[in-house]
């Protein structure tokens, strides 16, 4: 069988296809179109990746879409299509449908509604179940807990790093740059971080902070400062890490995927929805920058590391 999925997102809204996706290896020959950087990750779990910011994929969202001519969609053919969209005057949905005659198409909201509490995986899973895939919603959460779902030749087995990820795509999600500094001088004077190597990874939305970290590195715990987000760096960088720490992120979500010991602050965001996946992950969720955030972060820090 053939199956299109379309889900366009963020990179932590997208890697949250893997646990489904992972669930339906070797059930079908799966294509999947979304968005960067989330989709530079997929690669390992489907036969082809398809960027929505390309030429074609535009006609699905037209009232008067032209199919005609030589390949109006990147992919040609499927028996199974399944969209991720707010679709409310069913447009996507028709174009879908006549664009791949003969397919069943279904076409589901990006999200859970308001105020439900199921994880955004868990989700997905029962949309694609509720499509008529073989696949089990409880068997998806639980097989993501157990398992990492991402694997490549970054794979470190010296992990002699830890990464303090102190940003996010939404500034409502993020703790301030001062609480961090406070959170890396406690983890730093631990006896269990003292042989890892402190690196600061800033992506795209946080390279503000560069400067403010600079101005106030310590130099008897100099912090690395890193910027980047192509998905080979990146991956290294998090294979090598023994301990991770970040905000409600797209970067969580792929440390903890991973397999990489991750911890995630949790500020604004519900974690019941959107809590990082993969068997080493834990989340705190507390508001306030206060001690006694300070107090959690750091014994269950000296615990992951321990571990």
């Amino acid at each position: 069988m053939k199956l299109l999925i379309i889900r366009p997102g963020a990179l932590g809204d997208t890697l949250l296809m893997l646990p489904v996706l992972a669930e339906l290896a070797g059930k079908a020959d799966i294509h999947f179109a979304g968005r960067q950087p989330g989709l530079a990750h997929m690669s390992g779990a489907v036969c082809q990746t398809m960027d929505l910011e390309t030429a074609g994929w535009h006609r699905l969202f037209s009232d008067n879409p032209c199919f005609s001519g030589p390949s109006p969609l990147p992919v040609s053919s499927a028996d199974k299509v399944i969209a991720f969209f707010k679709d409310e005057e069913d447009v996507i949905r028709k174009n879908l449908a006549a664009f791949f005659p003969g397919a069943a198409v279904s076409v589901f909201p990006s999200f859970p509604p308001r105020g439900e509490k199921v994880h955004v995986a868990r989700y997905l899973a029962g949309c694609l179940e509720s499509a008529g895939l073989p696949i089990n919603g409880h068997e998806v959460m639980g097989n993501a807990g157990r398992h990492p779902l991402i694997f490549g030749p970054w794979a470190s087995r010296n992990r002699n790093r830890v990464v303090f990820h102190p940003g996010s795509g939404g500034p409502e999600k993020n703790h301030p740059p001062g609480f961090w500094l406070e959170i890396f001088h406690n983890c730093m004077e631990m006896d269990r971080f003292a042989p890892l190597k402190p690196t600061v990874l800033l992506g795209p939305a946080e390279t503000a902070l560069q400067s403010f970290f600079n101005n106030h590195n310590d130099p008897d715990h100099p912090l690395e400062i890193i910027t980047l987000l192509e998905k080979e760096p990146l991956q290294r960088l998090l294979g090598s890490a023994a301990f991770y720490m970040g905000h409600d992120s797209g970067i969580t979500h792929l440390s903890g995927l991973m397999g990489t010991p991750t911890l995630a602050l949790f500020k604004k965001t519900d974690p019941v929805q959107w809590g990082p996946l993969g068997p080493r992950v834990r989340i705190i969720h507390r508001k306030k920058p206060d001690r006694k955030l300070i107090e959690l972060i750091i014994t269950a820090s000296n615990h992951m590391v321990s571990a």
